[in-house]
């Protein structure tokens, strides 16, 4: 294999300065002296004798030259011929400006060390202070070892030995199947995140907050509960600024259309929801930042009742827009891109949550674990549009705010919501008969 390498190297790539340039480029990529090689022409043409230029023992700039020779062997006409191409090179890398450091010749003449000396001692006198000549031995040598073995077959096409092949893969076993492994994720990415923007279009049918708490809990030891989620979108869409959403105790806190509703406290007893709509009420402006007026009045656009529960593990608070059919122009998933939101709850809940999920429609848009999160124990007093007892508000509200700020954001461009389903292929059993 060694013959055969050396015989490829005189004269397989006669008259392809290109394929010539190229190997020798990979083979100083290969070389741990040399970082940032990068070809002066990719496709060949003029190059003043500079085909490549690499950074050289980490801070030096150097210019590399190819100096090949058609049927190459070591005949005196044939290194006369290489040693004045050296010569040429060399003078045009003093000539570059900025000039080089460091001048590396590779060429696939054989070249005896006195030979060698003869031609580095005239670079130094120059002004070189590092300069490298890499002959046909030097070149066999980096292609026959673990690292150009690729290389060698690439662009002199000698295959590889089944000893060889053992050697290569142990080599570069893990990296290739890491390549490739990466590659195909970045497309798997690439694909969802595509799904997801083209999908992010269709109408807001629901935004889920659900709240996960340490460990099962018997519904005595939840008891009277309030938890509701305030956010506010980047921009207004459809006359909506901001959407209030949530649940407590007592099936019919929340309901409009029930009178009484004098009913036990307690999770065991039964469950309520309700959805509100801060609208902008003057959308007249003249583009100045704060000429449209905020309405502070919630509008209320939903409300539900469910029964009680006996064992708590986890409490979802939503907003819902879905319906059999709609009449008037609604969210979309795309709207909630730079939303801001911040979490309401009485003290004693807010201590149980261990993690925080955020959904709508087919994606799970956030997940927030305990250590990304902190309960604010602070006074603060939300004005909802919503009637607690003297004795139920002794449990103090608190907020649940991000560890590293002062509230949580969708942020659709940093992170690509999760597909939590994939839909099924419709099946066709029949077959049609002409």
């Amino acid at each position: 294999m060694t013959y055969n390498t050396d015989e490829r190297l005189k004269s397989y790539l006669d008259t392809n300065q290109l394929h010539r340039e190229q190997m020798c480029l990979a083979i100083l990529s290969i070389d741990k002296r040399f970082s940032d090689v990068r070809p002066r022409h990719p496709r060949g043409g003029p190059d003043g004798g500079r085909d490549i230029e690499a950074t050289f023992r980490s801070d030096q700039r150097a210019y590399c030259a190819v100096g090949f020779a058609n049927q190459a062997d070591n005949s005196d006409e044939k290194k006369k011929r290489i040693s004045k191409k050296f010569r040429d090179d060399l003078q045009s890398a003093l000539d570059a400006k900025p000039t080089p450091s460091a001048f590396i010749f590779l060429t696939n003449i054989n070249f005896t060390a006195g030979e060698k000396d003869a031609l580095l001692t005239e670079a130094r006198t120059k002004g070189f202070g590092c300069c490298d000549i890499m002959d046909r031995e030097r070149l066999r040598i980096a292609l026959d070892g673990p690292d150009g073995l690729a290389i060698r077959f690439q662009y002199l096409g000698i295959p590889l030995s089944d000893a060889e092949q053992a050697t290569f893969f142990a080599r570069w076993g893990d990296d290739i199947q890491s390549v490739i492994a990466t590659g195909f994720q970045r497309i798997e990415n690439t694909l969802e995140r595509l799904l997801f923007l083209q999908e992010a279009a269709h109408s807001l049918l629901y935004i889920n907050i659900v709240l996960e708490l340490g460990r099962s809990y018997p519904a005595e030891e939840i008891g009277h509960f309030r938890a509701f989620c305030h956010l506010h979108l980047k921009e207004a869409r459809h006359n909506i600024y901001a959407i209030l959403f949530g649940s407590s105790d007592k099936s019919n806190r929340m309901r409009s259309d029930i009178q009484d509703k004098d009913q036990i406290s307690g999770i065991k007893y039964g469950m309520s929801g309700g959805q509100w709509e801060q609208h902008v009420s003057n959308q007249e402006t003249d583009a100045r930042e704060g000429d449209i007026q905020e309405d502070n009045k919630y509008r209320q656009v939903g409300s539900s009742s469910s029964v009680g529960l006996t064992e708590v593990k986890t409490i979802t608070i939503s907003y819902n827009r879905d319906s059999l059919m709609t009449f008037w122009p609604m969210l979309t998933l795309r709207d909630l891109d730079g939303a801001f939101f911040l979490p309401f709850l009485n003290a004693s809940l807010a201590e149980k949550v261990r993690q925080i999920h955020v959904y709508s429609n087919e994606y799970k848009l956030l997940e927030l674990k305990q250590h990304e999160f902190e309960v604010d124990s602070d006074p603060v007093a939300p004005a909802l549009p919503v009637a607690f007892s003297q004795s139920e508000l002794e449990d103090q509200w608190v907020r649940i705010r991000p560890v590293m700020a002062s509230c949580f954001f969708l942020l659709f461009s940093e992170q690509t919501p999760l597909r939590i389903f994939a839909p099924k292929k419709t099946e066709n059993s029949f077959n049609s008969v002409r």
